[in-house]
């Protein structure tokens, strides 16, 4: 193996029974990639010597074929452009950061016990009946 070529090649490393693994799955692949090409030359064969004129006319629907493909995806194109500058994006708005001054006011605490609170490891919260904060430890 290369030291400068960018494609790791292990294959030589691997056990013989894995590499016999591959080596027939690749195959197997490659068959079934052919088997379904197998109707479109069937129609190609069929077409070109049915008739004298087969060729023309496969050539013919093949550039009609084309054309249409390459105007579908002009089309594409043009409708993705149109729908990026006609249809506004929307944007995620940055929200302001809050301050321990908006949780002390939100809450109704005293701000120095928030702040003592935060730079705890461990915080007690104390609620009410109703779920609001009423203590921080």
């Amino acid at each position: 193996m290369s030291t400068q070529s960018l494609i790791i090649d292990l294959r030589q490393q691997l056990p013989w029974h894995r590499r016999y693994a591959s080596t027939t799955t690749t195959a197997l692949l490659w068959g079934a990639w052919l088997l379904l090409w197998r109707p479109m030359l069937l129609l190609m064969t069929v077409v070109l010597y049915s008739k004298p004129y087969g060729v023309h006319k496969f050539w013919n629907a093949f550039w009609f074929g084309l054309q249409v493909d390459m105007i579908l995806l002009l089309l594409c194109a043009a409708v993705l452009c149109l729908w990026c500058k006609l249809i506004p994006s929307h944007t995620v708005k940055q929200l302001k950061r809050k301050t321990t001054t908006d949780y002390a006011r939100h809450f109704s605490l005293p701000e120095k016990e928030l702040i003592s609170a935060r730079s705890q490891k461990i915080t007690t919260v104390h609620h009410n009946e109703q779920g609001q904060i009423i203590h921080v430890d």
